[in-house]
């Protein structure tokens, strides 16, 4: 929200995060693994490195748009570019934590398990939902030549109060 000066932003980025977090405690309860210590953390990690995705292909997707490309053109140039850096970032963090499935020890092992699950969902959301809603809504705030809210509440404050200047639609 605060990088691209938006509310939506902000409510866009949740949404895979959320559907995220069901997917992880979704397994969580189908596998019968308590909530504790480490488990809890699985929400920080995963919460962490979704909004790193999520911002990522958004930043991408807004620079696509301001070079003129219509809203699915400027998707599939996304996907095929910066969603390629971000599929190549989740399969090695997924990768390396491959081996911790093999452990004895049963925490780590689910721990391993969990995060695995995690970072592929939040690949998952940043790769298909966040396109899906950025070509369902066309938010304002990735579409070329809109201003901020800020920029736009001052312009229609200035024309109530008298001045020259138009609202902006």
């Amino acid at each position: 929200a605060i990088l691209f000066r938006s509310v939506p932003a902000g409510l866009i980025a949740a949404l895979p995060l959320a559907f995220s977090m069901i997917i992880l405690f979704g397994w969580m309860g189908y596998l019968g693994v308590n909530l504790d210590i480490a488990t809890a953390l699985l929400s920080s990690i995963m919460i962490g490195v979704g909004v790193d995705y999520t911002i990522h292909f958004l930043w991408r997707y807004k620079s696509e748009r301001k070079k003129g490309l219509i809203p699915a053109d400027a998707v599939l140039k996304t996907l095929t570019t910066t969603g390629r850096g971000i599929s190549f970032n989740a399969l090695s963090v997924i990768l390396g934590f491959c081996a911790l499935p093999f452990s004895v020890f049963l925490p780590i092992k689910v721990f391993g398990f969990l995060v695995m699950v995690s970072i592929f969902s939040c690949l998952l959301g940043a790769l298909i939902i966040i396109p899906a809603l950025v070509l369902l809504f066309k938010p304002a705030f990735l579409e070329p030549g809109t201003k901020s809210i800020k920029i736009q509440l001052r312009v229609r404050l200035g024309w109530l109060r008298g001045r020259k200047t138009a609202p902006v639609n």
